[in-house]
């Protein structure tokens, strides 16, 4: 797709904007943070990251309906203020934000840092969406929360990049956000968190592998009285990753597939919820005290009942598969120490080789980072573009059942 090339360009632009700077001026001669979060929650729950003039360089959905918000919107290139208002228009269009007193829309927006200067982008922000709810003639309430404290950005960059601990742990707060940015502009194009998760165990698992992998390239070229160990290596190597391919056959099958029972489990969790937004939609024009108000909402509360169900059933399904996969993963481990036991038994010779070539492989390291989103998207790309294609169309529908209700 033509989109890998806009998505490289960004990577090396933000990555070489990290290290050359520690963070920027305002207008005001203020310093801020380079990387920016900034998250806004109506259920759906969207996170932008921006950069140092307060532009959304990445937008990432932090549930599904979020992810049904953004479906087909370009967010990349606006202004903080500018996408908050967008995200209040869209919302409004497809039924997630109700004008009617029997429902309270409360907007929830952190954004992170400490500064005057992300204080007064706080209160912009809040200010836009309030003035975009005017706009709108809706009413809701506009909560400004707390950012994410370190340890818990700790915790979530672990979950969405492939830091090690290690790197994580010796990040100051600002370098952090930066990490984020990057691995949140890396996976753009992956709109849902499954589809995030298999992308990024699937890419450290094959880091590790071409690490590996060179390391038997370079044992080779040592001599001859290796071959017998260097066999051995290849051959656990070549089991080792077997069992790699194993765990993405049986992740995309069971998870990503359109055809698998928990894709499927999810269509009709978003039905449920389609016809939990149209009957709120439909209450919002009827008396509070009316008998035909009391009615819609008996039998809102009975659709709300079936979404709940509907989440339980996605909830089994997903945790069903995850116990398969973690099985897979615990043999992955085993093989792996079976691997790591080789490697510490080397010779010494083999072992001032391998740091001699240490540059040799990390340079395979790195092309296998780089390139790793080109094959994932040559491989599963008809994937990601059907997946983008329901969650529009889910959209479309939702905004012309609102329209009908208005």
């Amino acid at each position: 797709m033509k989109r890998i090339l806009s998505i490289t360009l960004v990577l090396a632009m933000l990555f070489s904007c990290f290290m050359l700077f520690s963070c920027a001026p305002s207008e005001n001669g203020e310093e801020k943070e380079k990387s920016t979060r900034m998250t806004i929650d109506l259920n759906p729950s969207v996170e932008f990251m921006l950069d140092e003039e307060n532009k959304v360089v990445s937008v990432t959905a932090l549930n599904d309906d979020g992810a049904i918000l953004i479906a087909g919107e370009v967010f990349v290139g606006l202004s903080a203020e500018e996408a908050s208002a967008l995200f209040v228009e869209l919302a409004e269009e497809i039924g997630y934000l109700v004008d009617t007193e029997a429902f309270e829309n409360e907007i929830k927006v952190s954004i992170s840092g400490a500064t005057k200067y992300a204080k007064d982008l706080r209160d912009s922000v809040s200010a836009k969406i309030n003035s975009k709810l005017d706009e709108l003639d809706v009413d809701a309430a506009v909560k400004q929360i707390e950012a994410m404290a370190e340890d818990e950005l700790r915790t979530l960059i672990a979950k969405s990049s492939t830091y090690t601990e290690e790197e994580l742990e010796g990040m100051s707060e600002e370098e952090l956000y930066n990490a984020l940015a990057l691995s949140r502009t890396e996976t753009a194009l992956l709109l849902t968190e499954d589809l995030r998760n298999a992308y990024l165990e699937a890419k450290e698992y094959e880091i590790a592998f071409a690490e590996r992998e060179e390391t038997a390239k370079i044992i080779d070229g040592i001599s001859t009285l290796h071959a017998a160990m260097n066999t051995a290596y290849k051959a656990a190597l070549n089991t080792y990753k077997s069992a790699l391919d194993e765990i993405e056959a049986q992740r995309y099958d069971k998870l990503i597939s359109p055809e698998s029972s928990y894709q499927q489990a999810l269509n009709i969790l978003r039905d449920k919820k389609a016809l939990v937004i149209e009957k709120k939609n439909e209450l919002a024009g009827l008396e509070l005290d009316s008998a035909e108000y009391e009615a819609k909402l008996d039998e809102l509360n009975a659709l709300e009942a079936q979404y709940s169900d509907a989440y339980e059933a996605l909830t089994e399904i997903g945790e069903a598969v995850n116990a398969i996969i973690d099985a897979l993963l615990v043999k992955l481990r085993e093989l792996e120490a079976a691997l790591v036991e080789i490697e510490s038994s080397f010779s010494s010779d083999i072992k001032s080789t391998l740091e001699a070539k240490a540059s040799e492989i990390e340079l395979a390291v790195n092309e296998s980072k780089d390139s790793f989103f080109e094959s994932f998207e040559a491989e599963h790309g008809d994937d990601i573009k059907a997946m983008e294609n329901a969650l529009i169309q889910r959209k479309q529908e939702l905004i012309q059942a609102n329209a009908k209700a208005e």
